[in-house]
């Protein structure tokens, strides 16, 4: 049986006490003088027996003593071991640790409960929460400390703590301790940061209402089921829940994009992100709607994240907007747009008729182009239409970059909100020199020296004064009188015959015939008329011959005019150049003696010789004029384009030609062409850039006007039409910064400072939208646009949406939370065992 330490002391004690009791009676005996004094020699030995048990238990209580002694001192320096073994764990784990006796004083503190308290352990020890802490938290603090005590068992309670970055939330545990007799002596508590728990728990909450709440499409899904969609889903779709959850969701896509689908899918299936991806689905009417799909997928767990935007109208818009587009570019009028006094958009036909770029146009007032006399009456207009006037038509001239005058008839109209001016324009030049013509047709016609005459039916409707000087009829002689009328008897079956050739659609070319007069006398008069099928009306010349006839020596004029014409002249016989007049040697090079031994063939360019065999093959066939263009070669070896009119003779086979070299319209042309191609190539290559960079990008002009945003903007701010996006991004949106909480001051905009010629890159803030209560991590950069001289001429901010990664991240996080979370619990297991 083991004797422990304490019954050993008190046997020891017991028994020297006896000894001493005995030794005190034998004392007692030997002061009694009636004693025995026979008896002493044993009670001697027996007072040396006891003297040396007294000694003997003595030294075997120092060593019991002693031995016990040298144990507590292992066992305290083992405590003491223990002590900073558990003072290391508590100082290494990430939560702070305390323990506190009763009355609140502190016995011990870990690291991170110093560092959180701004203290130490050895400072702390022996003070109250009171000692350190406002009095409102220490009474707290106490308070919950005495509930402990109170109720003997573990108190879990949430406190907050301001720290350098802010207000924390932790989760403290306190506990009593107790002694060996069962007593509480002391309190200990441990506390746990759960900050980022609540955070991820309240942004949790708020994503399932957002998921509910969502005007898009939101939907979780397998790799070929839906498992979680939210109410627009349904809306949109007009589906059930559980239709939508029954079945495959190719089920509900559209037949010509099902393949298209599948392949997404199976990229998705490698671990890859689908952004804008749009497909077709059909509703349960049985209407089709495109959608636009960001998709994120969970390889590990089979599972897609799904968010998609009801696209129909914006496809449709599209596709309204390229028609549009494509009129503007392709329309052959002005088509304009302006404010104030430039022009901030300008089609390819205006390019083309004035001359200018797009840039030269757009870059300076329009004032400039405009034909001073006309700058007054047009800036009349111009002020009617932003008084309110709807539509305005006028007419100015403008100076084409070649100095030529164009005649534009305007038709304007002004948008009052946005103070722009739309106008497209008619080039009326050609008109209005048609107009000149005819009236200089009108007097030429009247003083024309030949005969002019309109005929419709078998009668002259119109004639000139020198048909009356001729012929001596008055208009009002022609109301009775058919054209056989004034014909020679021994003419008329030829000049019936080339009516009704003429009546066919035939020109009439060089008729002589005699003419009767009205004094009875006859003239020889050559007519050439033509016919317009339309209506019927004739038009013909005449020039009285009479002289020409009795006298042949009038054909030295008209040689005299073959030869003084500045076009290029021929008469060709079967291919061979029979005359040629001085501008067609001037012009290609050749002389008479030249073209003996060349042929007309010879002198077309290879590739042009098909196109004029075609038309000289009509004009042998019965045609009586052709025209067509093609490259000539020079005697030098060059080539020049002529613009050719030919007429055949066919009773002397001859060809009679007439030219003219346009070789520098055509290469104007060419060149116009392909300045207009590269224009809208870089525009149509800008354009696509903007609409396919997953970034949003806003330009404001000089005026601190919206000009242009892409697809993205659009669909950051919800709104369509670039105009009606605002400069100032807090008029739709509310700004804060990271923390969601703290208000962004508008000033420190990229687009403010981008307009003060500075340069931002990559400010991030979070961008609430107060209606839709719908919020968008964004980071927003802003560049100025600066141009020749140094002035700011536009301002360019691209928006980068990056809540999706975010969120990402927090999810990780939380991830990384719930495993440390997990091993710690483990860890705790273990310490109970």
């Amino acid at each position: 049986m083991k004797v422990s330490f304490e019954k050993k002391i008190f046997l020891g004690f017991v028994i020297n006490i006896l000894v001493v009791i005995a030794s005190g009676l034998i004392f007692i005996n030997r002061l009694d003088k009636g004693r025995d004094i026979s008896r002493d020699p044993i009670i001697n030995w027996l007072e040396l027996s006891l003297f040396i048990l007294s000694i003997v238990l003595l030294i075997v209580v120092y060593f019991i003593i002693r031995t016990q002694l040298r144990a507590k001192t292992i066992s305290q320096n083992l405590l003491n071991e223990n002590r900073l073994l558990l003072q290391s764990i508590i100082n290494n784990t990430s939560n702070p640790i305390f323990i506190k006796k009763i009355n609140g004083e502190y016995l011990l503190i870990n690291k991170q409960f110093g560092s959180l308290f701004k203290t130490t352990n050895e400072a702390i020890v022996g003070k109250t929460d009171h000692d350190f802490l406002p009095e409102a938290v220490a009474n707290n603090y106490r308070n919950s400390d005495l509930e402990v005590v109170k109720k003997l068992k573990e108190l879990k309670t949430e406190e907050v703590i301001t720290q350098e970055d802010g207000k924390h939330i932790y989760i403290a545990v306190k506990f009593p301790l107790y002694d060996l007799n069962g007593r509480i002596y002391a309190i200990g508590g441990i506390s746990t940061d759960i900050t980022e728990r609540k955070k991820l728990e309240d942004s949790l909450l708020i994503s399932d209402k957002f998921f509910n709440m969502s005007t898009e499409m939101m939907i979780i899904a397998s790799w070929d089921k839906f498992i979680k969609v939210n109410l627009a889903t349904i809306q949109i779709l007009g589906y059930s829940k559980e239709e939508l959850l029954s079945q495959s969701f190719l089920n509900f896509v559209h037949p010509e994009d099902k393949k298209n689908t599948e392949a997404e899918i199976s990229k998705l299936k490698s671990g890859t992100t689908t952004i804008q991806y749009k497909n077709r689905y059909i509703c349960k009417d049985g209407s089709v709607k495109w959608l636009q799909w960001s998709i994120f997928s969970d390889v590990s767990s089979g599972l897609l994240y799904t968010v998609a935007s009801d696209i129909t109208k914006l496809i449709e818009n599209e596709i309204e907007l390229k028609a549009v587009d494509k009129f503007f570019n392709m329309s052959l009028d002005f088509m304009v747009i302006a404010f104030k006094d430039k022009f901030i958009k300008v089609n390819p036909a205006t390019t083309t008729i004035l001359g200018y770029t797009e840039e030269e146009l757009t870059t300076v007032s329009f004032h400039k182009y405009i034909h001073p006399d006309d700058i007054e009456n047009t800036l009349e207009k111009i002020n009617k239409l932003e008084k309110g006037v709807t539509t305005i038509k006028f007419e100015n001239r403008w100076i084409a970059k070649d100095g030529s005058i164009k005649w534009l008839v305007w038709n304007a109209a002004a948008d009052i909100e946005t103070g722009y001016l739309y106008a497209v324009a008619r080039d009326m030049t050609s008109q209005m020199e048609i107009q000149k013509s005819l009236l200089i047709a009108e007097k030429f016609f009247n003083m024309s020296y030949d005969i002019l005459a309109v005929g419709s039916g078998d009668y002259f409707i119109k004639i000139n004064p020198a048909f009356t000087r001729s012929l001596g009829y008055d208009q009002s002689d022609m109301d009775h009188k058919t054209f056989l009328s004034f014909t020679h008897p021994e003419d008329i079956k030829v000049t019936t015959e080339a009516i009704k050739s003429l009546q066919k659609g035939k020109s009439l070319i060089n008729l002589r015939a005699r003419a009767r007069c009205k004094d009875g006398t006859y003239k020889w008069l050559d007519w050439t008329s033509t016919i317009d099928i339309n209506t019927g009306k004739m038009f013909a010349v005449a020039r009285d011959v009479t002289e020409m006839v009795k006298y042949e020596d009038s054909l030295k004029v008209a040689d005299n005019f073959f030869n003084m014409a500045f076009d290029v002249l021929s008469i060709t016989k079967e291919d061979e150049f029979i005359k040629i007049n001085p501008s067609f040697t001037k012009t290609l090079g050749y002389e008479q003696k030249d073209l003996k031994e060349i042929k007309f063939a010879d002198l077309i360019h290879t590739d042009d010789k098909a196109l004029v065999e075609e038309e000289f093959n009509k004009l042998l066939k019965g045609t009586l004029m052709i025209d067509y263009k093609n490259r000539a070669i020079c005697k030098d070896g060059t080539y020049k384009w002529l613009d050719w009119h030919c007429n055949y003779d066919s009773k002397k086979g001859l060809i009679y030609s007439v030219a003219r070299d346009i070789s520098e319209e055509i290469r104007l042309e060419n060149e116009e062409k392909v300045i207009i191609n590269n224009l809208y190539e870089n525009e149509e290559k800008l354009r696509l850039i903007l609409e396919n960079i997953g970034e949003g990008v806003i330009v404001a002009n000089a005026n601190k006007k919206i000009v242009m945003a892409n697809y993205m903007a659009n669909e950051i701010f919800g709104i369509e039409e670039d105009e009606n996006i605002p400069l100032n991004i807090t008029d739709h949106f509310d700004l804060f910064f990271p923390d969601g909480r703290t208000t962004f001051p508008a000033q420190n905009l990229p687009m403010e400072k981008a307009f003060n010629g500075e340069i931002t890159n990559d400010i991030d803030v979070i961008l609430s939208n107060s209606e839709t209560h719908e919020r968008r991590r964004v980071l927003i950069s802003g560049r100025p646009l600066i141009d020749q001289d140094n002035n700011v001429v536009a301002a360019v901010v691209t928006i980068k949406d990056i809540s999706k990664y975010k969120h990402l991240e927090e999810e990780l996080q939380e991830a990384e939370t719930k495993y440390r979370k997990l091993i710690g619990f483990r860890k705790d297991d273990e310490k109970k065992e």
